[in-house]
């Protein structure tokens, strides 16, 4: 939302959630409480993630595999 400034980890899984395929099967109405579900949901129950691709933001086999993670899990509670 206008300003309402994300950091580059929010971000990054954001865009690797739609790159992916992510939200294919998420109705269009319901993509930015999705994304502001997604982001809450990472903050409390993978900041060390977040904390990390902010440290270091790259694109790596492992920033990858964590943010996959963080969506699948994130998608398995259904809570957007």
């Amino acid at each position: 939302k206008q300003y309402q400034p994300l950091t580059v980890a929010e971000m990054a899984l954001t865009l690797f959630a739609v790159n992916e395929g992510f939200l294919d099967d998420v109705p269009v109405n319901k993509i930015v409480d999705f994304e502001t579900s997604l982001h809450a949901f990472a903050r409390a129950n993978n900041k060390a993630v977040l904390d990390g691709i902010n440290a270091k933001p790259e694109y790596s086999d492992t920033a990858v595999a964590d943010m996959k993670n963080v969506i699948e899990a994130f998608k398995k509670t259904g809570t957007y």
